[in-house]
């Protein structure tokens, strides 16, 4: 999996609603990954403030306002692989904050060109043009409004973590012992309190890697990419939140019938037997799940569960959902206190959302640094027919959203 620029904002405000990824690409390199850079406006004084609301969002506006244009960097990877980068500022008035954020600050106003160079040498840049402004109206994120999906989304993530030391809440076990199948759950794990019973630590084909998610209690979701996954006959285990183990077997597999690399990403297996009571599957988010995150955009970035290849509980941001899901470097220090980039090894690996104490599942990983991969909501007719094709007698179960706020 290719990993992210990393650089810390300086107190950072709202990106550009209006911007979307803004970048040149050169003739030079780029075949494997693509840096772009997100506009965001830090507001440097303001003379006047107070809340406004925006569909779901409560934001500081702030009048007679100096504000700079700051970017946030993001190596986007075009395939899978593991292609460390290295970003510079062509232009020294331009820098690249010595942080873990990928924020490009303005010192002054100008352009640049950001450039990315991996490891074997390939480039990838992209023009930014920093812009300060004295005397305009700012908007700074303050907060999700109450009742709404984003501000329940935020805060299971957020007030879990709140406090805690990563060191030892990420670790989803504090023994993983594959081979005396020895699990003992970690009771400081920030998600400890959830259902994380359908994650699968292990199987027989790719030990803690080829990593599969119950999405019913007899079919599991695994990423296609390389044949990532487990090979049918494979043993796949589960472990209950009390620590015992239940394996089953794989007994077939369905890969989505349009895959062409890398998409869609899906593949479908059916165990040889229903996984029993005490071990969970994950649900997905219904089709209107827009009327309800209104929002949702490079500025107004959602908090997500996601795995490794370690079963570590970690965190990244989900900005965009549609075919595809993409994420993005936690903003917030408390956030990315618990961020690792997604690497080789770790596809297949789930990202959730979590919605009244239960996981929603949003893709597994094709790609890494902050993650990416294809869309379980987009494609919600096609992993039914492969789980009825396998049989079982299942299908994909949605997350009730009726105690949320509609904002269609």
């Amino acid at each position: 999996m290719m990993n992210d620029a990393v650089g810390i904002p300086l107190n950072c405000g709202t990106l550009n609603s209006e911007a979307t990824y803004i970048f040149k690409k050169p003739s030079i390199g780029g075949d494997f990954f693509r840096l772009n850079a997100i506009p965001i406006t830090r507001t440097i004084s303001a003379a006047i403030s107070g809340i406004i609301t925006q569909d779901d969002v409560e934001l500081v506006q702030a009048s007679g306002a100096t504000t700079i244009t700051d970017y946030q960097t993001s190596v986007e990877q075009l395939i899978p692989g593991t292609y460390e980068t290295t970003i510079y500022s062509q232009n020294s008035g331009i820098v690249l904050g010595s942080d873990q954020f990928g924020i490009a600050s303005g010192v002054s106003a100008g352009s640049t060109s950001l450039v990315a160079i991996s490891a074997d040498g390939s480039l990838s840049a992209v023009d930014i043009t920093v812009n300060s402004s004295v005397g305009v109206v700012s908007t700074t994120f303050d907060d999700y409004v109450a009742g709404s999906l984003a501000k329940e989304v935020s805060d299971a993530v957020d007030d879990r973590i709140n406090g805690l030391n990563p060191t030892t809440a990420k670790p989803i076990f504090t023994t993983q012992n594959h081979t005396t199948s020895t699990y003992v759950r970690n009771s400081g794990c920030w998600a400890s309190d959830l259902d994380l019973t359908p994650i699968s630590p292990w199987n027989s084909t790719g030990g803690s890697q080829r990593a599969g998610t119950l999405i019913s209690p007899r079919h599991v979701l695994f990423c296609e990419h390389y044949d990532f996954h487990p090979t049918v006959g494979a043993t796949i285990r589960f472990v209950a939140s009390d620590g015992t183990v239940v394996n089953r077997t794989i007994n077939a597999l369905e890969t989505h019938p349009d895959y062409t690399p890398y998409y869609p990403d899906i593949t479908i297996g059916i165990l040889d037997s229903d996984v029993p009571a005490g071990i969970g599957f994950a649900k997905i988010l219904p089709q209107n799940w827009a009327n309800y995150l209104p929002s949702l955009s490079t500025s107004y970035r959602l908090p997500c569960l996601v795995l490794d290849q370690e079963e570590k509980a970690l965190i990244s941001e989900l900005y965009y959902l549609d075919s595809s899901a993409y994420f993005l470097t936690p903003t917030q220090s408390a956030r990315f206190a618990f961020y690792e980039k997604i690497i080789g090894g770790d596809s297949g690996n789930p990202a959730f959302l979590i919605i009244d104490d239960e996981l929603v599942i949003i893709t597994v990983w094709t790609f890494g640094g902050a993650g990416g991969g294809t869309s379980t909501l987009y494609q919600k007719d096609a992993i039914n027919t492969m789980m009825a094709t396998l049989g079982g007698g299942y299908s994909l179960t949605e997350i009730d959203l009726s105690g949320f706020t509609d904002f269609s």
